[in-house]
């Protein structure tokens, strides 16, 4: 937490706003109809779904900390979305590797900002 607390009340709030926008762009990208998304090859997908969930969580680890609610929701979201788009049926497909992917950026994530808050120097007591 003390990573967390070495920032603004300003940052945090700009980290929060972003963690929303990045939530509502991952929920619209991974749930509308295939044809209504852009089609811009931006690399491996599976890089391309860690990556979303790396910036997502990050975000709201800078946003909120390390709570457990943060991170069990990024978690549901990640499934939950693949339960979705296997569900739908609108031009999407549910894959475990690509959930997989998503928890790995989500882990990713933690664990830098997990080392980052070891590498900030403790205040004395």
């Amino acid at each position: 937490m003390l990573f967390r607390a070495a920032l603004s009340p300003l940052a945090r709030r700009y980290a929060g706003a972003a963690f929303l926008l990045c939530l509502a762009a991952i929920l619209y990208l991974s749930l509308a109809p295939s044809e209504a998304t852009p089609a811009a090859d931006l690399g491996w997908d599976k890089a391309r779904h860690a990556l979303a969930y790396f910036v997502l969580t990050g975000l709201g680890l800078f946003a909120f900390g390390p709570r457990l609610v943060l991170l069990g929701g990024v978690v549901l979201l990640g499934a939950g979305v693949e339960a979705a788009q296997a569900a739908m049926g609108l031009g999407r497909q549910g894959d475990l590797i690509d959930l997989a992917a998503n928890l790995t950026g989500e882990g990713l994530a933690l664990g830098i900002w997990l080392a980052a808050s070891q590498l900030r120097p403790q205040p004395e007591r």
